[in-house]
């Protein structure tokens, strides 16, 4: 009887053992944040003023990649993300996608939702598409996720879900109105949490692609995240901080139902940015140079990183190798059980190594952008990084906006005196609540608005010619180069010390030029069938082959 009990007992220690290791095998759930044009200088392990406690802390557990670099805009870095294809190879380089072009992500290439169903996962995505919507096979649901909440085009009001003169959004492919007044940023959580919900009884894995909205223009945000920044003059930037907040108390929510329904064991969480901040609107990059846009530190290097719970050998660091947003496809793959090797079209190199244990890059060169419509190129090569041609229009080094000018990038020098603010805060003090009250009395009287509507176009006359004139001050060589290990602010071009490395690289870039010549080119033309007044006031599929 004893050896029968120690036999059972052995037994039902193998069937656990067992249990234990096909679970340790199971694919993770994966959740993909991508925040929309947040800045180096707008989250909190960057700068103690924005409130990221959640963000923060996902940072701090898991493993920041400080060399995480993206397309200077939108269209072309959501490509890459999700097919691991540079986008001048695909027809998509330069610029974003308006809602009157005829524009899309490639048919000819897999995207990660569609090997990721072929692994048994759930695919859902939640947010901004931007990848094209003229015909209903370029839409998210025909390109490999199960479902759809959000919008086709680049930007939309937060609250009334319009753009260009015309609605779009979608739950599927259907035209879908979330309740009135409610923040996006909130229908997006609310969403993710209610798949997240529903999964739970699931066995296979999810995966969820939540691409915010935030912090992309037009700036608005409910006054509670708003009042959190009383302490900012800038209006625009107390509001753009707000939304920064918004979008990380979003993502606790998120969270908490991932803790809630037990996911968290088997769980990695992915975040980016798709650009720089808009640092010539209210975004900054600082002490990064340029702009969203551009093809300097500031428009192209991510604030990144991935959180796992139990997943990670080794956490709470920042790792400096170098990393592509086209490495995300394949790192992704091969996370959840796929095999990277064979997916022969990729640019984009597994990463999972690097990321999991600490170990190197597997990645020693990039191309930052081939646009020929500018004309600019650029590529990292090592520490080194070349420019060839225009980087763009936002050239300077912005700090953030401290006054409530109208165009702070171009009124507020970023040599300018702190101790001269300090001086002067009293009388602006002052001077700012007897304009509050002639504001208020001003609203009163016939014809404010108008008169208003005046004041704006002037101010924004002013900021055209402000920019034109910044814009002239900066004259180029064709050539730049930069050691970004001793120079990440790219303020010495150092072109003219290594004439042997400029035309390696220059080498480099024109074999990635090459691959272009055969691309078939996609029409930036408008096309009027487009329009929303065509269909019923809606963005909506179906003008293009």
């Amino acid at each position: 009887m004893g050896d029968i009990g120690t036999f059972g007992v052995v037994l039902i220690g193998l069937c656990f053992l067992v249990s234990s290791a096909e679970g340790a095998k199971r694919p993770p759930h994966i959740l993909y944040i991508v925040a929309d044009d947040l800045g180096w200088n707008d989250v909190g392990w960057h700068n103690p003023d924005i409130k990221t406690p959640n963000l923060d802390r996902m940072a701090g557990e898991g493993v920041i990649l400080n060399s995480s670099y993206v397309h200077p805009i939108c269209t072309p870095s959501r490509n890459s993300f999700l097919t691991g294809v540079y986008p001048f190879r695909v027809g998509l380089s330069g610029t974003a996608i308006t809602p009157h072009q005829a524009r899309f992500m490639s048919l000819k290439t897999p995207t990660l939702p569609e090997k990721l169903k072929k692994l048994g996962y759930s695919t859902h995505m939640i947010g901004k598409w931007h990848l094209g919507f003229c015909n209903e096979r370029y839409t998210p649901t025909r390109r490999g996720f199960d479902s759809f909440l959000g919008f086709y085009t680049g930007t939309q009001d937060y609250y009334k879900h319009t753009t260009a003169k015309g609605y779009d959004f979608r739950f599927n492919q259907t035209v879908f109105y979330p309740p009135k007044k409610q923040y996006s940023t909130k229908t997006y959580a609310k969403r993710a949490v209610d798949i997240i919900t529903e999964h739970k009884r699931k066995k296979n894995p999810l995966f969820l692609y939540l691409a915010f909205q935030s912090v992309h223009t037009p700036l608005q945000v409910p006054k509670k995240y708003e009042k959190q920044y009383n302490n900012i003059k800038n209006k625009d930037r107390r509001v753009y901080s707000g939304m920064v907040t918004a979008m990380d108390d979003a993502i606790g929510a998120v969270m908490a139902a991932f803790r809630k329904h037990k996911f968290m064991g088997n769980l990695i969480v992915v975040f980016t940015t798709d650009n720089g901040g808009a640092a010539h609107i209210v975004g900054n990059n600082f002490p990064l140079r340029g702009s969203k846009t551009t093809v300097w530190e500031g428009g192209t290097r991510a604030v990144s990183f991935v959180y796992s719970k139990n997943l990670l050998k080794k956490a709470g660091y920042t790792h400096e190798g170098l990393f592509h947003a086209t490495d995300w496809f394949p790192t992704i793959l091969a996370v959840a059980g796929g095999k990277p090797k064979q997916e022969k079209q990729l640019d984009g190199v597994n990463q999972w190594p690097m990321i999991r244990s600490g170990k190197p890059s597997r990645r020693t060169e990039f191309v930052y952008e081939i646009d020929k419509s500018r004309p600019v190129s650029a590529i990292r090569m090592g520490k080194y990084k070349l420019i060839v041609g225009n980087p763009g229009d936002y050239n300077n080094w912005y700090r953030i906006a401290r006054s409530n000018s109208f165009c702070p990038i171009y009124d507020e020098n970023e040599t300018g005196s702190d101790e001269d603010i300090f001086i002067y805060e009293s009388l602006n003090n002052i001077v700012r609540n007897a304009k509050g009250y002639v504001k208020w009395l001003s609203s009163k009287l016939p014809g404010y608005r108008m008169v208003r509507k005046w004041h704006r176009y002037r101010q924004l006359e002013r900021c055209r010619k402000l920019k034109k004139r910044d814009k002239a001050k900066w004259r180029f060589p064709r050539y730049l180069l930069y050691d970004l290990e001793a120079d990440p602010s790219e303020r010495k071009n150092i072109a003219g010390y290594k004439p042997v490395l400029v035309r390696k690289m220059k080498a480099r870039l024109e074999h990635y030029q090459r691959k272009t010549k055969y691309v078939a080119k996609q029409s930036k033309r408008r096309v009027a069938a487009a329009d929303p007044k065509h269909h019923h006031g809606v963005w909506t599929p179906g003008w293009c082959t």
